[in-house]
């Protein structure tokens, strides 16, 4: 399935398409990096969440760019949207000293609040 996205400026009025492999996979590292930042109960300013939307919207735009530069001729848009999303999700990681945590297991270091939660109703 495709997205179909007008073209701004085009007097044919051509057409823009995005298919949904370029929204569903990066969209799984944006889920993933937002049940992260649940899960360390981090505000939306200091999680991975926000980064990483923004890395996906600026390799968006970094697609639609090399679009328009090689004149309309069809580009690989997850070729611009994984170096941007997963570079920027991997360097915050390695900054914050998390990667390891984020790539082996995928939760954070500490207990989890919620688990805990979970196990208290239940006794």
């Amino acid at each position: 399935m495709l997205l179909k996205i007008p073209r701004m400026f085009d007097p044919w009025g051509g057409f823009s398409i995005i298919g949904f492999g370029d929204i569903i996979l990066p969209g799984l590292l944006l889920v993933f990096s937002l049940r992260y930042d649940w899960l360390a109960n981090r505000k939306l300013r200091g999680g991975y969440f926000i980064w990483a939307m923004s890395a996906y919207g600026l390799g968006l735009l970094t697609t639609y760019v090399a679009l328009n530069m090689m004149d309309g001729h069809g580009q690989p848009a997850l070729l611009y949207i994984v170096p941007f999303t997963l570079g920027t999700f991997t360097i915050l990681g390695h900054w914050r000293g998390e990667l390891k945590h984020l790539w082996t297991r995928g939760e954070p270091e500490g207990p989890c609040i919620h688990v805990q939660l979970q196990s208290q109703s239940s006794q």
